[in-house]
């Protein structure tokens, strides 16, 4: 690995810095105000008729409507429309109302509290309102739930010091998506948020503008996504539920997976949107979930309001059709738990260690890591993730040290300097392959960094304590070079561990994984298939393809009379031809040789799709419908989607029926024998002669070979 030497300074002042406003506000803009102490207590408006105070929600927006008078303005809220009221007495709640009321509000320039976008605030009918002595302002009360009245003088009392920050519209022009989407329904989906871009997930990652204090507990947008059990609730709506402890349930009031507050019931409402198919907005009593013009997730309507539910299967479809060597696609929501966060019931992470110290700390709290020190034998892994075949890089954020971070000396620096990756004994590991993780010392702060790197160690700085580790690692500062690993049995193991010779010493940790999807190779190709109780599926593949054993595929032809469908038996099945499979409930794989996909590949009654699509009006789906199963009629009220390398049968219009069943009293899908009359065009010997019927042997149809045994 080769050494790294960065200077880290500017990276934490550059971040730590926030926009800067004005003192003039706008009335044609809105703004969010909180408190300074607390980034996560902003002002708000529930209809209750008093000024709130907590997480932000839909009514934390506001607007300044110049009075005319220097530095002043009514305040109103977006959502309510009311305006905030005279400023009261000590310790007296603060009104909101319909009446405009004049607020001076003063930049706090000077004193303890001074800093950009950083105001007091005071209705100008008291005296005296200009913050010096005597001056009773807004206020954060002891119980941090409301406004009141307090003293309010300049360089004190950073309580009654606000944040207002302008916040921009995320609306775009124009949306774009590469997901179809399905309807809300009960069940495990990811959500898509379209104009950002970006999932719903946990919170892993560091927001300036907002706060440090965001828990990886909290929902956030992110690039991997979270799959949430969508719950259908009998007052209405859903519960969005993360499988974190507690309540199962992300809060509308400060989105945190893990609180015993009553679950939300969230509300799914259909809109239109150009170029967007089942689009959504998603919404509680008093918060929208949105993006911000910075892509963070927030609770204001701020234009990027537009969501999709999407399926694990498409989601993996688009990842399989589009992923290769120059195009990798994350596919990190596969494992399970990959940034290690808190109370997550997904985490299969398992640490194996002879001796020694674990823990797992938090202190940045958008960051969770394991670490473990004194033990010379450790693993952290996760086993039997389940994966398409195909070629993947992993990226693994840890770092291992020779000793305790507190004992780091010049000695294993110069040690480092002159043996690089020999002086490293851990690495990171997918199945058999494995990387050396990053030493300690590749990355040299020239500078003291507060929770970052704080030890020094001749002329740089380091972490020298678990709590700094986790400010590194949070940041993503120690990162190993990419690993390639082939998969070919659908199974994953991910970990970091110790090598030979690893000193009883060491300091070893993980934060994050991150995986990576290249495709399978130009010339193979594996997918499943999931066989339901109805006993029956479709399948097409740009690949001839044998049939697995305990499954009978079948080519399907409207009869002759119009009113039955024959299933004639084959194996393997030919390339971009659409069958029947028939099997006992469960997953089955189908590998072969890669051919060019044709467009709605067909033959017989069966159209193919390599693509989500909605079944055209007319046509049929493999259903189960109750006790019956069958290809059901689309109807134009109710349209289901055909899921990417399925089918869809078509019969004539003259004879359209409900349903053409399997099975019982009423079927009307039938196996033909070998030897039985087929409508499936014309059929051919390998000599060239038509025949009336298939023979034994080869017979050559529509171009195909089919073997009759």
């Amino acid at each position: 690995m080769k050494q790294k030497f960065f200077l880290l300074v500017q990276l934490f002042l550059a971040s730590a810095m926030t926009s800067a406003i004005a003192q003039s506000f706008s009335s044609d803009k809105v703004y969010t105000i909180v408190c300074k102490p607390d980034f996560n207590t902003f002002m708000q408006d529930k209809g209750t008729g008093k000024l709130l105070l907590g997480y932000e929600v839909s009514g934390s927006l506001w607007t300044f409507e110049p009075t005319g008078n220097a530095d002043c303005y009514y305040v109103k809220n977006v959502k309510t429309g009311n305006y905030i009221q005279a400023c009261p007495d000590l310790e007296v709640p603060v009104d909101m109302g319909t009446t405009p009321v004049e607020y001076y509000i003063k930049g706090d320039a000077s004193g303890g509290q001074a800093g950009e976008n950083f105001y007091r605030m005071t209705s100008t009918d008291r005296s005296p309102n200009n913050f010096s002595d005597g001056t009773i302002g807004l206020n954060r009360a002891g119980d941090n739930t409301k406004v009141q009245g307090f003293n309010s003088v300049v360089g004190a009392n950073q309580w009654s010091v606000w944040r207002i920050l302008e916040v921009p519209s995320a609306k775009k022009t124009s949306l774009s998506s590469p997901y179809v989407g399905t309807d809300v329904l009960d069940g495990s989906v990811y959500l898509y948020n379209v104009e950002s871009g970006m999932w719903l997930q946990n919170n892993d990652r560091y927001n300036p503008e907002l706060t440090l204090q965001f828990w990886t507990t909290r929902g956030e947008l992110g690039d991997r996504g979270l799959d949430f059990e969508l719950i259908a609730l009998e007052e209405g709506g859903y519960q969005i539920g993360p499988h974190y402890t507690k309540n199962n349930s992300i809060n509308g009031d400060g989105f945190y997976f893990d609180t015993n507050k009553p679950v939300t019931s969230w509300q799914f409402t259909p809109i239109a949107v150009d170029g967007i198919t089942n689009a959504y907005t998603i919404e509680c009593e008093f918060a929208t979930l949105g993006a911000d013009a910075n892509n963070y997730l927030r609770a204001i309507d701020l234009g990027a309001t537009t969501w999709q539910v999407v399926t694990l299967e498409e989601r993996m479809q688009y990842v399989q059709d589009n992923a290769s060597a120059t195009n990798p696609i994350d596919v990190t929501f596969l494992v399970n738990n990959p940034d290690l966060s808190n109370n997550n019931e997904r985490n299969n992470w398992v640490v194996t260690r002879e001796g020694g110290n674990e823990q797992w700390n938090d202190f940045n709290r958008f960051n969770r890591h394991c670490q473990v020190q004194g033990s010379g034998n450790v693993n952290i892994s996760q086993t039997g993730i389940e994966v398409p075949n195909g070629t993947y890089q992993v990226l693994f954020t840890g770092f291992y040290a020779p000793t305790g971070l507190g004992a780091l000396n010049a000695t294993d620096l110069n040690t480092y300097k002159t043996d690089g990756d020999a002086a490293v004994f851990a690495v990171g590991y997918a199945n058999d392959e494995t990387i050396k993780l990053p030493s300690v010392y590749s990355l040299e702060a020239t500078e003291n960094i507060a929770n970052v790197h704080q030890k020094k160690v001749g002329d740089f700085f380091f972490p020298g304590n678990p709590d700094q580790a986790n400010g590194s690692l949070g940041h993503r500062l120690y990162q190993s070079e990419l690993l390639t690993v082939t998969v070919t049995d659908g199974l994953l193991t991910l970990g970091v561990k110790t090598t030979e010779g690893c000193p009883t010493s060491a300091w070893i940790g993980l934060s994050e994984v991150k995986l990576y999807y290249l495709g399978q190779s130009e010339e193979s190709l594996t997918l499943t298939v999931d066989v339901t109780d109805a006993g029956y599926a479709t399948f097409v593949a740009p690949m001839e393809a044998a049939v697995p054993e305990g499954v009978s595929a079948y080519t399907a032809e409207v009869n002759a009379n119009g009113v039955t469908i024959d299933l004639t038996p084959v194996d393997p099945i030919p390339a971009n031809t659409p069958v029947v499979l028939e099997a006992e409930t469960g997953t089955y794989t189908f590998t072969g040789s890669k051919v060019p996909a044709v467009e709605a590949p067909t033959f017989g009654a069966l159209t193919g799709t390599y693509s989500r699509i909605p079944a055209p009006a007319g046509s049929y789906v493999l259903q189960k419908q109750g006790e019956l199963v069958g290809f059901f009629i689309v109807k134009e009220d109710a349209v289901p989607y055909v899921n990417a390398n399925r089918a869809y049968l078509t019969a004539p219009s003259s004879g359209a029926k409900e349903a053409f069943y399997f099975g019982g009293d009423a079927t009307s899908i039938q196996t033909i024998g070998n030897g039985q009359q087929t409508t499936q065009g014309a059929i051919y010997n390998l000599a060239g002669q038509r025949l009336s019927k298939m023979q034994k042997g080869i017979n050559i149809v529509g171009e195909k070979k089919v073997v009759v045994k």
